[in-house]
């Protein structure tokens, strides 16, 4: 049976509610706020060699429009939809077959232009309590393993100290103004997936989180993470531990594991953290639908057997401007390679805002399969 998309449930269910209800909802919907960007992104890549369809020397920029509508709440529902066209604006090669479609453009965007130019980028109903909120329908969700947009029921509540977290999702991707990836299924034809959560607030300081994923007849991700923050001082400082394990369902895929150790400390507003991951050195940890430890803009081998990553990131804000910048290597079977990122982020004025982005990876030249490369991103965007 074909899968029915969460958003348009959503859509439906507004819609419907709309006719059905419109004497009681009339003034949730005109009390409603419409905000929206005009966006504009650059971005160029130089490298080495051309080793693939998708890493190739590209230059190109995308404008896109985003609008959305919030109703105000009615009864503690609430709903949200959010629509963003695109249009490519230059390509330095409009006919380059890129892996997912053609021209520099269709590297990040995977279907703009002629074949792609709106698409929702939100869609969905709100319940919400001081205690308990549920989102149904597109929505952004970041969290282990679930990451950027997803069409999903999402259930966040609190219990005394404690917090609980429950999502399934059934479709993801990613519709921004520096990105658009088609919406695809996860674990498709086999139910989604489904995460719960607990976090147990032990103090102001401290709290641990326990969690699991299941994809039926995909694989199990099983977690926990360990969050310690404190100020004494005026000085900032706190760590983090995390393990995951996969149990694949999967015959052939072997199960694997990832360690992800932080510590950071904030003094006189400059804030250093120094981070580390390590991967089973037997098998390679593929997720499912996202994923929010890799800090790169790259970081294309942290999740390879026995891959090993150290890095270090500076953030200080100067006047105006926040910068932050980040070093790291990466040790992955008899290879090694190193990362540098800078990202920088202005209000040229009032509601318009600028936001630059720069990688440079020196690779192992002995691995084939990836090429140095040199990445310049820049997004300007109008928020109203």
């Amino acid at each position: 049976m074909k899968t029915i998309s969460l958003s348009l449930v959503a859509l439906a269910t507004l819609s419907m509610s709309t006719v059905l209800n419109a004497n009681t909802l009339s003034q949730a919907l005109s009390n409603g706020k419409v905000s929206g960007d005009v966006s504009v992104t650059y971005e160029s890549r130089n490298q080495d060699k051309e080793i693939g369809t998708y890493y190739k020397d590209t230059q190109y920029s995308v404008g896109s429009i985003g609008l959305n509508y919030k109703t105000a709440d009615f009864n503690n529902f609430g709903a949200n939809i959010g629509v963003r066209a695109y249009k490519n604006l230059f390509e330095d090669d409009s006919d380059k077959l890129t892996g997912t479609g053609y021209g520099d453009a269709s590297e990040r965007f995977y279907e703009t232009g002629n074949n792609k130019t709106v698409d929702l980028e939100s869609a969905y109903i709100s319940y919400d309590l001081d205690t308990l909120h549920i989102k149904a329908g597109r929505q952004f969700i970041s969290t282990e393993w679930i990451n950027k947009t997803q069409d999903a029921v999402s259930v966040n509540a609190s219990l005394n100290d404690t917090d609980i977290e429950f999502i399934w999702t059934n479709r993801h991707g990613r519709v921004s103004s520096r990105d658009y990836r088609p919406m695809t299924e996860v674990n498709k034809g086999n139910g989604g997936l489904y995460k719960l959560g607990l976090t147990q607030n032990f103090n102001d300081s401290t709290f641990a989180k326990a969690y699991v994923l299941t994809a039926p007849s995909l694989k199990d991700i099983y977690g926990g993470k360990l969050d310690y923050k404190n100020n004494i001082d005026g000085i900032d400082f706190g760590a983090m531990a995390h393990y995951a394990a996969t149990n694949e369902d999967v015959n052939g895929v072997d199960n694997s594991n990832i360690m992800e150790f932080t510590t950071f400390a904030t003094i006189s507003g400059i804030k250093a953290t120094l981070g580390y991951v390590q991967v089973d050195e037997d098998a390679a940890f593929n997720h499912i639908a996202g994923e929010t430890i890799i800090p790169f803009e790259e970081g294309d081998q942290m999740y390879l057997k026995d891959a090993r990553t150290t890095y270090l990131m500076i953030s200080k804000d100067i006047a105006d401007i926040s910068l932050t910048a980040l070093y790291g290597i990466t040790k992955y079977g008899k290879y090694e390679k190193s990362e540098f990122n800078l990202w920088a982020g202005y209000e040229l004025a009032k509601n318009l805002d600028l936001n630059l982005g720069y990688a440079m990876t020196n690779e192992d030249k002995k691995d084939l399969t990836m090429t140095d490369l040199q990445q310049l991103n820049a997004t300007i965007a109008y928020k109203f």
